[in-house]
């Protein structure tokens, strides 16, 4: 990992959230650092704000990425079981029964106190969650997968219906038990499912933004910043959101975590991925992946971001903490 290298980029105004200009001057070691001017950063008007999750794909494509990025990758194995459980997600996606959609006066409410569309509450009265995570324990070949992972889906089946639902809503919540982390991936796929399925019904105009690093639609932390390549939203900067795939708009080079925009550098390693970097902010000292979907299509948040896992390492060792989540990938 000799090619490390950080950049603090200058984007020029413009209406589309720009790629930062790369213009690297000699720094300490191989670093390579650009100021930015976060005040001529912002969103654009003509960029739609949250892109809803396709279920449909979502899932299938996941895998697909996960078993492209798995041959040789010091992270194979766990990039293949993951792969499994992406697969049975998306052979148990159309197969539960869905709720109603929330009633328009209390997404109304919600909307106007800034809150979520979706909520833990949502989650308890749903009477398909626990059909839904059944279904996807049943449907997960791990046959190649390690053994805590087989033991920890005996340990859900095992379970009753109300401890399983306690769990989920501590998922929910991002309050992850220590002691049940390898049932904790399960749940969340299954959470992922869900609420995959109840944020496409929403109607998009409805949603406004919640608060840094906050899914307008059910609440949930990012797993990653992307930067794609959608008409109209060309270039522009989205989250990802960790539970239900909702993508939202976000400023460029301002923290997901505290919303500084002064202080924000950009990592990466070349021999991981030159279309993946590191977004640290030296004032909460945290950090977030930062995706250049624009570039490479097939990148995906929650594949690439396990893929890029020799980042996280690297980025540790500078002192950040890690402001994003991947549900599928708890360090």
């Amino acid at each position: 990992m000799a090619n490390f290298f950080r950049r603090k980029p200058t984007a020029p105004a413009a209406d589309k959230n720009p790629t930062p200009a790369e213009a690297p001057k000699p720094r300490r070691r191989d670093f390579n650092e650009l100021k930015p001017d976060p005040d001529k950063i912002g969103i654009s008007g003509s960029v739609p704000f949250v892109r809803l999750p396709d279920p449909t794909t979502l899932f299938a494509d996941r895998a697909a990425r996960l078993d492209e990025a798995a041959p040789g990758h010091p992270l194979e194995a766990y990039l293949r079981f993951v792969a499994a459980v992406a697969r049975a997600q998306a052979s148990i996606q159309a197969k539960v029964p869905l709720l109603p959609t929330p009633d328009s006066a209390d997404l109304a409410l919600r909307s106007e106190h800034g809150m979520p569309s979706l909520s833990r509450h949502g989650l308890e009265a749903d009477p398909g969650f626990d059909a839904c995570l059944l279904a996807l324990l049943d449907a997960l070949d791990l046959t190649a997968a390690p053994e805590a992972s087989a033991a920890a889906r005996e340990s859900l089946r095992a379970a009753s219906r109300e401890d399983r639902l306690d769990l989920a809503l501590q998922v929910f919540e991002g309050a992850l038990p220590v002691d049940r982390i390898a049932e904790c991936v399960f749940v969340s796929a299954a959470l992922q499912v869900r609420l995959a399925e109840q944020a496409a019904a929403l109607d998009p105009k409805i949603l406004k933004p919640v608060a840094d690093g906050v899914c307008p639609c059910c609440g949930g932390a990012p797993v990653a910043s992307v930067v794609v390549a959608w008409t109209p939203a060309d270039k522009a900067r989205y989250l990802s959101c960790s539970l239900c795939g909702t993508y939202w708009n976000h400023v460029r080079i301002r923290c997901t975590a505290c919303g500084d925009g002064e202080n924000i550098s950009y990592y990466g390693l070349d021999e991981i991925s030159k279309d993946i970097q590191v977004e640290t902010c030296t004032t909460c000292h945290s950090y977030i992946k930062h995706l250049h979907q624009h570039r490479a299509p097939r990148l995906d948040p929650v594949a690439d971001d396990i893929a890029s896992y020799g980042l996280d390492l690297k980025i540790a060792e500078e002192g950040f903490r890690r402001a994003g989540l991947n549900l599928l990938f708890v360090i």
